[in-house]
């Protein structure tokens, strides 16, 4: 028996064949661009709007601002989408792949520190309530304000039911 939500998931996509077949075909292949490994996320806006919420609290408590990298941000994307599309919240994936791997499949060698805080909410200030969240929460706040992290990857996923999925990894490259 299928669930209700997978009922829905499968019937808007039949009904997205039906209506433009075109849609239901795999994307054109197009040349690497060395700009972004992958087109415009939807949540662009929230995720900048998380950076400077970020770089915010870092402020406020004398640490340094954290430089966004695209790639990074293309490899928090990916684990927020996973774990959005799989209804799991987990450093680790369930083949068992954490983030150090994650960043390394991706080609991401240049970091000598690894930290990642992951989170969901579906309320209706979702940036201010995962920041307020992670910076009550030891863990998360450690990760957060970690003096030795210099460079972050931030994505933002959203699960058919619009609970948003938050992934943030924070790295050490050398200067």
């Amino acid at each position: 028996m299928i669930d209700d939500g997978r009922r829905r998931f499968l019937f808007g996509f039949a009904s997205l064949c039906i209506i433009g077949p075109a849609a239901c075909a795999p994307p054109p292949k197009r040349p690497p661009s060395n700009r972004r490994l992958e087109a415009p996320s939807a949540f662009d806006m929230l995720e900048s709007e998380f950076h400077a919420a970020i770089n915010g609290a870092r402020a406020r408590e004398g640490m340094i601002a954290l430089s966004r990298d695209a790639q990074i941000d293309n490899v928090a994307r990916g684990h927020s989408r996973d774990m959005a599309h799989r209804r799991y919240l987990s450093h680790v994936n369930p083949e068992g792949e954490n983030p150090v791997a994650r960043l390394q499949r991706a080609g991401r060698k240049n970091f000598t520190l690894v930290g990642e805080n992951v989170g969901l909410t579906s309320r209706p200030q979702p940036v201010q309530e995962i920041v307020n969240g992670w910076l009550t929460s030891p863990v998360h706040r450690e990760n957060l304000l970690g003096s030795a992290f210099n460079t972050t990857g931030i994505g933002v996923a959203s699960a058919l039911d619009g609970t948003l999925y938050f992934t943030q990894l924070y790295l050490t490259r050398p200067r």
